[in-house]
């Protein structure tokens, strides 16, 4: 990554360097001086900003999100569900499990009505 940014900073360099050339400095073409100074310094503000952006967004992932991923995944570790909590689970479960096997039962009398009406 760091050479790409240096290789990308070096490029960016170069091109700001030849727009600069690119102003004309004659007293004659003062507007178009004015005017592509002007998109220089607006070119200059958005590659600067997006630099910006970027170092944020790695600054922000850094110090920030990681460690509370850290700490969020000890502190959910921790967790333990109580009696009332395990007892409701358990429930659920079983009468998850009594729907499965009810629904394997409909599925092998389906297949048993289909296998009947192909072989008819």
């Amino acid at each position: 990554r760091i050479p790409k940014e240096i290789q990308g900073r070096a490029g960016t360099e170069s091109v700001l360097s030849r727009w600069l050339t690119d102003i004309p400095t004659e007293s004659s073409q003062i507007d178009e001086a004015v005017d592509k100074v002007q998109m220089l310094v607006l070119k200059t503000y958005s590659f600067i900003r997006s630099q910006v952006c970027d170092q944020v967004e790695l600054f922000a992932e850094s110090f920030f999100k990681l460690p509370m991923m850290r700490r969020l995944e000890e502190d959910m570790a921790q967790i333990e569900l109580t009696d009332d909590d395990t007892t409701t689970h358990q429930a659920h479960r079983d009468r998850l499990v009594e729907d499965i096997n009810r629904a394997q039962e409909s599925l092998v009398e389906i297949d048993a009505c289909i296998n009947r009406i192909q072989g008819f």
